[in-house]
């Protein structure tokens, strides 16, 4: 990249780079031009990392991740849609309202995630009758919103992930994870996946609270960002 460059690390994690961190506070307050990194641990609609990259955005600077893609990724029939397209295992699911439809599609257990914007409450799973309704009508806010259900076939396994690197070695999730990357650009996160028959299928991405992020989650994300930092992002 030419030396004109200007790249702006933006992070509310404690990061030790070998470049300066600018908190969310100030560069909302700023009018920087240039390439803005959003290191954030929560990107959903209406929270800070998300509105960090839309001040990105409005300012006409390069942002990682885009609003486009920090919404896409946390609504999961365009989070398994578009990571389908680019070649990720992916769980089968419906979108809908109803819970016969599931019954009708689905055999017990089920897993539920909430799509509309508003619910924070990520997932349910379901084992019977009874349970789907009273999930379905918490997800969905009194059958307000759809849900997106897909069946559970298999352990349901979370990974963190920093620019799609995550350190669960067993089968095919550090591709899954590297290709959900290249899909969304989103830096911090947390994956769901489904693993049987030997393979892993992804089903959900989820923020990655705060208190998750251990100290040597940390330093991998610090040596991660001080490595674009000092070579440029596509190198």
């Amino acid at each position: 990249m030419s030396g004109a460059f200007r790249l702006l690390v933006v992070s509310n994690i404690d990061l030790k780079t070998n470049t300066p961190i600018t908190k969310p506070s100030a560069f909302l307050k700023s009018s920087f031009r240039g390439f803005v990194l959003n290191v954030n641990n929560d990107y959903r609609y209406m929270k800070t990392g998300y509105y960090v990259s839309l001040h990105a955005e409005v300012l006409g600077d390069a942002v990682v991740p885009t609003t486009e893609n920090a919404a896409d990724a946390y609504r999961p029939p365009i989070l398994l849609t578009r990571a389908a397209k680019n070649g990720t295992p992916t769980m089968p699911f419906i979108v809908t309202d109803s819970v016969k439809q599931i019954m009708a599609e689905f055999a017990f257990p089920v897993v539920v995630f909430a799509v509309n914007p508003f619910s924070f409450n990520g997932f349910q799973m379901a084992k019977n009758r009874t349970a789907l309704y009273r999930v379905v009508k918490s997800l969905s806010m009194n059958y307000r919103y759809a849900v997106c259900a897909q069946p559970l076939q298999g352990e349901l396994l979370s990974v963190k992930c920093f620019f799609g690197e995550c350190a669960f070695e067993a089968i095919n999730v550090k591709a899954v994870a590297k290709k959900v990357y290249e899909t969304f650009n989103i830096p911090v996160c947390k994956l769901y996946l489904q693993c049987f028959d030997g393979k892993a299928y992804l089903c959900g991405l989820q923020p990655l609270k705060l208190d998750e992020l251990q100290s040597s989650d940390v330093n991998l994300l610090s040596k991660i960002v001080s490595r674009f930092a000092g070579k440029g992002w596509f190198d």
